[in-house]
């Protein structure tokens, strides 16, 4: 069984089990405990009708993955929405809510006995880098706030190959499946870190939509230093959510929005002759001159110079 089988193998289970009455979810696979260092597991998959919300109290760990599709999942007062390759790690006797699931949208759910603690895994990582640190105290920080963390890694990401590494164990163990479902969760864990994946959820509004405002907002106050990557982080989103969100309700891309805002700040300091060609490249966040230049006459049909003097007749 490989990535591919693995995704066909969850689907027709999923089919069978749509037919059956029943509960919100059903069991893949339970895992017995064969050793103190690997934890017993169970895979669950949520059904999806359309319709219904789901709601769910851990009783241990709780690892959420979004095998394909999207979904919205709440908590008290705010939502989340997330989509495939998104992980939430939660904490045991934590409560939270899945909005109505439709076709292809899978969701897996990993149950963990108490032997698998997402924080005191976090606190034996060892590096000297100080921006790691950082980022593992302030998931810490977060996971003992919130009782939850977020991952916004998509679906491409190696975070996905291990979890579906970890399924195939499941479904085909071999001999040592334990002990290598064990190091595939450390390796998951360890990957989300690398990519920088975490969403601090404390610190974001999150929000099912957004207004127009909000998007535009943000890219102009930081179209010099900007990425998909750290506006999704924001927003709480993965980067392609993000991307398609953008286009739906600005009717622009991610690049349009951005190079818009940068060509309006150079028209606006084209306007003081005390400012250089080149200082006007660096202000809006271009590294290359030629590039800003092929960009503004594709934006304007006339090079900055020229619109320096057509500015300045005005």
């Amino acid at each position: 069984m490989d990535q591919t089988t693995i995704g066909e193998y969850i689907f027709k289970q999923l089919m069978m089990q749509e037919q059956l009455p029943g509960k919100d979810d059903f069991v893949l696979k339970t895992m017995s405990k064969i050793s103190a260092k690997s934890p017993r597991m169970t895979v669950k998959i949520e059904k999806t009708d359309g319709q219904r919300e789901h709601y769910h109290q851990t009783d241990g760990p709780e690892i959420l993955f979004v095998f394909s599709g999207k979904m919205v999942f709440k908590t008290v007062n705010k939502k989340f929405p997330l989509t495939g390759g998104n992980f939430i790690f939660f904490d045991q006797e934590t409560e939270y809510t899945l909005l109505p699931l439709h076709w292809g949208d899978v969701l897996v759910r990993i149950k963990m006995d108490s032997s698998f603690e997402l924080k005191d895994f976090l606190e034996n990582v060892y590096n000297t880098r100080s921006s790691v640190t950082n980022l593992i105290n302030k998931i810490i920080s977060a996971y003992g706030r919130d009782h939850y963390v977020i991952f916004n890694a998509p679906k491409v990401d190696n975070s996905s190959y291990v979890i579906d590494r970890v399924l195939i164990e499941y479904v085909e163990p071999n001999l040592l499946y334990c002990d290598k479902v064990s190091h595939l969760l450390a390796i998951l864990v360890l990957s989300l870190l690398e990519n920088d994946c975490y969403v601090d959820a404390g610190n974001v509004n999150l929000q099912s939509k957004y207004q127009i405002s909000d998007f535009t907002n943000y890219i102009e106050k930081n179209f010099q230093n900007i990425s998909l990557s750290s506006m999704a982080r924001f927003f709480g989103y993965n980067p392609s959510y993000l991307s398609t969100e953008l286009k739906q309700t600005t009717g622009f891309s991610y690049k349009e929005l951005v190079e818009n805002e940068r060509m309006k700040q150079a028209i606006e300091l084209l306007k003081n002759p005390a400012y250089t060609i080149n200082d006007i490249v660096n202000f809006v966040g271009y590294t290359s001159k030629s590039f800003f230049y092929k960009k503004f006459k594709a934006h304007y049909e006339m090079s900055p110079a020229k619109m320096r003097e057509k500015l300045a007749q005005k």
